[in-house]
């Protein structure tokens, strides 16, 4: 036998051969010992050179195999070993390093993984071990079903059926935020009705995390609004930053109010007549000559109604026209009068009935103050109270909302004016 070389049977019946190929001050560098077993007996095999001195550390691995098999062991003579307990023992192997070796330490406490990871783990292991490689436990074998196969088709098809879910708010969600440029008219009511349309009414036993979803949706975008998004209809734009007066506490501004005002124009067939916010600042400022074109095209005695929005530096509020019954109403969500704001109206009516020669109008007016009215609890929604007035008003329905209704509201006229339409 070559000295320099040196076989050694390893525990899987394959040999490895150990040949001194390294230069001598190589192999100064790196001794190694390994004790190998050969026809029984142990017998040291060491590469050339000085025998290892100054040990930092030393490592033994035991190659016991496991008790519970006997497994014959091909040795390098040919010759084949039955190992017995008797015959169990650890072969040392001494490594010389110039560092420590570093050992992790246990981890502690124990590791909790859901049912789902679970069989899943179980799952995998199996697609890469070989058939009767490994036992399945009782207690395994019951998780993947009696007869150790895939998991229970009733779970498999929950889970799918989560999955389609999640897929379609996603996709409504995405469609949403194209439609209106942004997020601020959502609300989980939106997807739960777009849910039962597509047929899925019953949501109660689905696992399904709509606000979860939601949020998780509008985080991947960081909330940005569609840049250029903008609305027009008829003489009226509104850009994202006019929508984004409707959006919490914001104050509403002119673009809002006339264009809303459109749209209850032409929700009511042009019966009910929506003057533009400017109108009575217009009004003050020149006087009946400074506004009569603005009725140039319009017979305001054949309409049932007239809104007139009165913007006050900081604060909306509602004059109304009653033709049938030539009464002026004033509305105001703080129950503030300002009684001037009345008497110009009157004013113009009597010049406008004169111009337009209406001897009917020219006497007989009075006015109202409306008590017992809705009323907001903050300084922030009176333009929102002065919309909703004109929407009930304008299709004779009651006034009962409240300041609670406030943030729905908001979020229903931001749509309903990217529809260019009211809704039902």
């Amino acid at each position: 036998m070559d000295p320099s070389s040196v076989k050694a049977p390893c525990g899987n019946g394959d040999t490895v051969n150990l040949s001194d190929t390294e230069p001598e001050e190589e192999a100064k560098e790196h001794n190694m010992i390994i004790s190998g077993t050969e026809n029984g007996q142990s017998g040291p095999a060491s590469r050339s050179g000085s025998p290892p001195q100054d040990l930092d550390s030393e490592m033994q691995v035991d190659q016991t195999p496991d008790r519970t098999d006997s497994v014959p062991v091909p040795l390098s003579n040919g010759n084949i070993a039955m190992p017995t307990n008797e015959d169990h023992c650890s072969t040392p192997m001494e490594v010389e390093t110039s560092h420590p070796t570093t050992v992790a330490p246990p981890p502690q406490g124990p590791i909790t993984v859901s049912s789902t990871q679970h069989y899943r783990a179980l799952r995998d292991h199996r697609l890469y071990c070989q058939p009767g490689t490994w036992e399945e436990p009782e207690e395994i074998k019951e998780a993947l079903g009696k007869d150790g196969g895939e998991m229970d088709a009733t779970t498999q098809d929950e889970e799918e059926s989560l999955e389609q879910l999640i897929d379609m708010i996603h996709e409504f969600l995405e469609s949403f935020y194209m439609k209106y440029g942004g997020f601020i008219p959502l609300s989980e009511t939106d997807v739960l009705e777009h849910l039962k349309k597509k047929g899925n009414s019953d949501l109660s036993n689905r696992g399904l995390d709509i606000k979860r979803e939601m949020t998780r949706y509008r985080a991947g975008l960081a909330s940005a609004p569609v840049a250029g998004f903008m609305v027009t209809y008829n003489k009226h734009t509104l850009g994202l930053e006019d929508l984004g007066t409707l959006e919490e506490q914001n104050w509403l501004n002119d673009q809002i109010i006339n264009m809303y005002g459109e749209l209850i124009m032409e929700a009511t067939q042009h019966k009910v007549h929506f003057f533009n916010s400017f109108f009575h600042k217009q009004l003050v400022a020149k006087g009946y000559d400074g506004v009569k074109r603005w009725t140039k095209k319009v017979d305001l005695f054949s309409k049932w109604l007239l809104l007139i929005p009165i913007h006050l530096e900081i604060h909306w509020s509602l004059v109304t026209v009653t033709m049938a019954t030539k009464t002026i109403s004033y509305y105001d969500s703080q129950g503030i009068v300002f009684r001037h704001t009345t008497d110009n109206i009157m004013k113009y009516l009597l010049s406008e009935a004169k111009e337009k020669k209406q001897t009917a109008f020219q006497k007989g007016w009075k006015i109202t103050i409306i008590k017992g009215i809705p009323q907001q609890k903050n300084d922030s929604d009176c333009g929102v109270f002065v919309l909703e007035y004109c929407r009930c008003l304008s299709v004779k329905k009651p006034l009962l909302f409240s300041q609670e209704d406030m943030p729905r509201i908001r979020k229903r006229i931001y749509k309903e004016l990217c529809d260019c339409r009211l809704n039902d």
